[in-house]
C-alpha cells in the first residue's frame, strides 16, 4: 500500500509489475469537470486516476479495466479508502463495453504500437505500455461512442505520438481544445503532453503554456507543487 502524494488517499500496488508515475497526477489535475459529473476512467489499471479524480475532486467515476487482477486490486483500493459511493470498478474489455454516456473519459492508454520496442516480459506492464489489446484509433472510436453530446474527452500521451493523437482525435470527431507539453527540465526535450477534445467540438485549439517537472536543483516546481495542491478534497457544503 502506498500513500498518495495529495490528500490521505492509500493505493494498493503489486510490488512487480505496472506501477503509477507522476502523469496520474497531471491528469487528474488537468480535468475540469463540475462536482458530481459521470466520468470513465478508460484503462483505469491501479485505480490511481479513478481515486483522485473522486476523492479530490468530488466526480462519479467508472474505471474500466482488461485485466482481472488489476480491477480487483484497484476494487480493494477503492473500498479503503471509503469511495463506494463515488467509484465504481469493471473489469471488461473496453471494445464490447456498452455502459452509459459519459460527461467526460479520462485515459492513459498505453501507447507503443506492437512493432515497436521490446514487449515487456511481465503481462500487466506490457499490456499497459503496448498497444497489444487496443489501439489510439479504437481507443477514439470507443471514446466518441460512449461521450455524451458534447462530452470531455481528456488523454496523457507521449510527445512524439502526438501528430498520431491529433490526427485520431479528429478523424473521430473528438476536436482537440486544450493541449499542455511535460517537460522534466527546462532544457529537455518535451516528454508527454496532455490533451482535452470534445465531441463535435468547434475548431479552436488553446495551447497552454510549457509545464516543468522539476527545478535545476532537482526539486519539484512551483507548479507541479500546485498540482498536488490542487488536488485536494472538494469543499463541503
Amino acid at each position: 500500500m502506498d500513500s498518495l502524494s495529495c490528500g490521505n488517499l492509500s493505493i494498493l500496488q503489486k510490488r512487480n509489475g505496472y506501477r503509477y508515475s507522476l502523469d496520474a497526477y497531471l491528469l487528474a489535475a488537468f480535468v475540469e469537470e463540475r462536482e458530481g459529473a459521470e466520468i470513465l476512467d478508460i484503462g483505469s489499471g491501479s485505480g490511481v486516476i479513478s481515486l483522485l479524480l473522486a476523492g479530490m475532486k468530488g466526480l462519479q467515476v467508472t474505471g474500466v479495466e482488461i485485466q482481472e487482477d488489476m480491477a480487483e486490486m484497484s476494487s480493494r483500493s477503492v473500498a479503503l479508502a471509503r469511495l463506494q459511493d463515488k467509484v465504481r470498478m469493471v473489469c471488461v474489455d473496453i471494445r464490447t463495453y456498452t455502459g452509459q454516456r459519459y460527461d467526460a473519459i479520462v485515459t492513459n492508454p498505453p501507447y507503443r504500437p506492437v512493432q515497436t520496442g521490446r514487449i515487456n516480459q511481465d503481462n500487466s506492464r506490457a499490456v499497459s505500455r503496448h498497444e497489444i489489446l487496443i489501439d489510439l484509433e479504437t481507443l477514439m472510436k470507443r471514446s466518441y461512442e460512449l461521450l455524451k453530446p458534447s462530452g470531455r474527452f481528456y488523454i496523457v500521451y507521449p510527445a512524439w505520438r502526438l501528430p498520431d493523437l491529433v490526427f485520431s482525435m479528429r478523424t473521430n470527431n473528438i476536436e482537440p481544445k486544450r493541449m499542455m507539453l511535460v517537460y522534466s527540465r527546462m532544457n529537455s526535450d518535451a516528454e508527454i503532453c496532455l490533451v482535452s477534445g470534445v465531441k463535435d467540438g468547434g475548431r479552436e485549439l488553446a495551447v497552454e503554456r510549457p509545464f516543468f517537472v522539476y527545478s535545476p536543483e532537482g526539486s519539484y516546481t512551483r507548479e507541479m507543487e500546485e498540482v498536488f495542491r490542487s488536488l485536494n478534497p472538494p469543499k463541503s457544503h
